[in-house]
């Protein structure tokens, strides 16, 4: 695979990021109202717009959901062995950023680029049914008791019943409603990548070494499991490819806000978002000219 097509692919997202970053440092904003709009309007959006743009099958959406969270279930287990091995048991915060991966900010500008459509609706796939991991599992750990009630709260688990019911069933979204939501929906990788670069900015680093095992926990291990889950359920052609890409993904922002929200080990969580963020710029390329 030609290197510059790999470029071509990932300098676009990286470089909206870094105008993110760069925006931080001149103009300081909140970022509460855009990730309202994210979580309430443009990603429910998308998600509705894509899965009715692809013909699904009921087992692709298994296969791929099931892979989702064979991922998440992987990098918790080795998470858990490492802070057993450095006897650090209770960094329950921890687990969060290598856990759940970016699977909409990074993974869906990356899978249109490289696979176009098809491979952006299987992306959004895969990222339902992480979504629904982190805020039920990712709530509970952070939370506690009570937290996979959280998820029933969002938009996203009911854009995806209804996008999903109208692909199974073939049915078409009236043509003035359809353009809404595709007007919508187009306006959430610009503003996810920008969020992403923008919150990176204010990102302070600590715990330097668990960081970094962090982050190679995240990206290393949720390739290899991604891999492995595949070859043995025998899962080729695209699917596998969006598989491998959006598990090998760094760690995602929202981990962050759930654990500032629940004060577990924040400035952990971010310090991890941040060194994967930045070793993405070298993995993903390589994890991309394999895949193509």
């Amino acid at each position: 695979m030609p290197i510059l097509k790999v470029i071509s692919i990932v300098f676009p997202v990286f470089s909206i990021i870094g105008l993110g970053f760069a925006f931080a440092r001149f103009k300081k904003i909140s970022l509460e109202p855009v990730i309202e709009i994210l979580l309430y309007l443009t990603i429910p959006s998308l998600v509705i717009s894509s899965l009715t743009k692809k013909h699904l099958v009921m087992g692709e959406l298994t296969i791929v959901s099931l892979a989702a969270c064979g991922v998440v279930l992987g990098t918790g287990v080795i998470s858990f062995l490492y802070l057993r091995i450095i006897n650090r048991k209770e960094l329950r915060g921890f687990y969060l950023p290598t856990m759940f991966m970016n699977s909409g900010n990074m993974a869906f500008p990356l899978a249109l680029l490289a696979f176009g459509e098809e491979g952006l609706a299987i992306a959004i796939i895969y990222y339902v049914a992480i979504s629904i991991l982190v805020y039920s599992l990712g709530i509970y750990i952070a939370k506690g008791q009570g937290g996979f009630s959280e998820v029933f709260k969002l938009p996203l688990i009911y854009a995806s019943i209804i996008g999903i019911t109208l692909n199974l069933t073939d049915t078409a979204l009236p043509k003035p409603v359809l353009s809404i939501v595709e007007i919508l929906g187009n306006a959430t990788i610009p503003l996810m990548l920008i969020s992403l670069g923008y919150r990176l900015h204010s990102t302070h680093l600590t715990s330097f070494g668990i960081s970094i095992s962090g982050a190679v926990i995240r990206i290393a291990g949720g390739a290899l499991i991604a891999y492995w889950l595949t070859v043995i359920f025998a899962i080729d052609g695209l699917n596998q490819k969006i598989i491998i890409l959006s598990s090998s993904m760094p760690s995602a922002v929202i981990n962050f806000i759930v654990s500032y929200r629940y004060r577990l080990h924040s400035e952990l969580v971010a310090s991890i978002i941040s060194i994967s963020t930045v070793l993405s710029i070298i993995t993903t390329p390589i994890i991309l000219a394999m895949l193509l």
